[in-house]
């Protein structure tokens, strides 16, 4: 059997579609130059393809410390660095990112490890380790991440058939866009430049409706703010908003609903709670 068969990601499909979405990738190009300066010592938190710790040599990283925890990934990744000439500059740690130890202090933590709302994935716990190692003036890419939500009709049928489920909004595709019945309300805002402890978003709010109709959802959407204050919401392959379904009310503008949501951060969908009355 060939050797390369054995050079893939996993989670084959999410990788590469974060390597494929330009305005992603584009917009941690642009963040990463504005923020990575020649001869710093930079850590990329769950490397994936690689491309944010090659992007961070391109900068003028002195050395990368490209993280990553699965095995499959590794071999590919070796073949990557060294394809582009600069595996001397990337030094691959295969660890869990959230508990590795790095050999030496950093000047920069990039990676992206996120789920919309931070309901997912590992960014707050990894940073916080990362944050162990980090320099006096640590400069951290993703600086903020800020949760919100609003209130939706989202079209439920599929094939002449209604589904109330949890579903993703993305951007890309208009048929699966919400129509939004009020304004959006910050439940989260998330520093990662510092040690995040509280793990809970517990948040009660009343919120006014600005159009008349029926609504059936609540929507999750985020804003991720850069070191360099720039600002990327949802693209094809990134934090794209959650639609939570609820059962259907009759509204008008100025009527006020009462929503209750709370989760656990990086904890999983499973310990999303949330209500909403009249």
């Amino acid at each position: 059997m060939s050797d390369k068969s054995k050079q893939y990601w996993s989670m084959t499909e999410g990788v590469f579609n974060c390597l494929i979405d330009e305005e992603r990738t584009k917009a941690f190009r642009s963040a990463i130059f504005n923020t990575v300066k020649k001869g710093d010592v930079v850590v990329d938190m769950g490397t994936g393809s690689g491309v944010l710790a090659m992007l961070a040599v391109e900068a003028g990283a002195k050395k990368v410390y490209a993280v990553e925890f699965d095995k499959n990934n590794i071999k590919t990744l070796n073949n990557t660095f060294t394809a582009n000439n600069i595996a001397d500059k990337i030094i691959l740690l295969e660890g869990d990112v959230t508990k590795i130890k790095l050999p030496e202090k950093i000047d920069v933590i990039i990676g992206e490890m996120i789920a919309t709302g931070l309901i997912e994935e590992l960014q707050v716990p990894a940073v916080n380790n990362m944050l162990r190692f980090a320099n006096k003036n640590v400069k951290v890419l993703l600086k903020r991440y800020k949760t919100y939500i609003d209130i939706v009709n989202n079209n439920e049928e599929y094939y002449g058939h209604k589904f109330k489920v949890v579903r993703y909004e993305y951007p890309d595709l208009k048929k699966l866009h919400s129509l939004s019945f009020s304004d959006r309300y910050l439940i989260s805002d998330v520093d990662f430049t510092k040690v995040n402890k509280d793990m809970v978003v517990d948040s009660s709010m009343s919120i006014r409706i600005t159009k008349n109709g029926v609504v059936n959802s609540i929507r999750i959407s985020s804003d991720t703010i850069f070191f360099d204050d720039s600002v990327l919401g949802a693209t094809f392959a990134y934090s794209y908003p959650i639609i939570l379904p609820i059962k259907e009310i009759v509204v008008k503008k100025g009527d006020i609903l009462k929503v209750d949501i709370s989760y656990k951060l990086c904890g999983g969908m499973h310990t999303l709670h949330y209500s909403i009355k009249k």
